[in-house]
């Protein structure tokens, strides 16, 4: 019988340095994937901030994905880079999967205030409405990645 190949690589410290590039900013597009009470899934657009190695998103409590999120921690998040290549599927691109976490902070905490100052510099005006009581900060618990780099260049790794 045949050995089957895996359909994935092992991250190499080269590609770990890739993958570490794009969710400190370098993206296109970022997206959030949650399930719903029906368990049915939904996909948004977010802008997350990787901040002392952790995923953070600045959310509102009234919005589709936080309720999900709030019923069910376990999501994806998606990150697009441009798209330079002729072949669309040949674009680089970096799935992570895992949980996340509410915050618990009032807004005058100084540990709020710090991940609002930060987060703005990622979304500016963000320190306007971040203060809103609906909005929170959510940090994310990675346990899986998948990185496709393009054709045949797709790795993969548990946290």
């Amino acid at each position: 019988m045949e050995e089957k190949k895996p359909l994935t690589h092992a991250i190499t410290d080269d590609v770990a340095i890739k993958i570490k590039k794009i969710i400190d900013g370098n993206y296109q597009q970022a997206a959030l994937g949650t399930i719903d009470d029906k368990g049915l899934p939904i996909v948004t657009k977010v802008i997350p901030m990787n901040y002392n190695n952790t995923i953070y998103l600045l959310i509102s409590d009234l919005s589709e994905h936080t309720k999900n999120l709030n019923i069910n921690p376990n999501a994806s998040l998606y990150f697009a880079q441009e798209e330079t290549h002729k072949i669309k599927s040949n674009n680089p691109r970096l799935t992570l999967q895992g949980k996340f976490k509410k915050l618990e902070l009032k807004k005058d905490d100084p540990s709020f205030q710090i991940l609002l100052q930060k987060y703005n510099k990622v979304e500016p005006g963000s320190k306007m409405w971040g203060m809103f009581t609906d909005f929170n900060f959510y940090a994310f618990k990675e346990q899986k990645k998948i990185f496709v780099e393009g054709f045949g260049k797709a790795y993969q790794g548990d946290t």
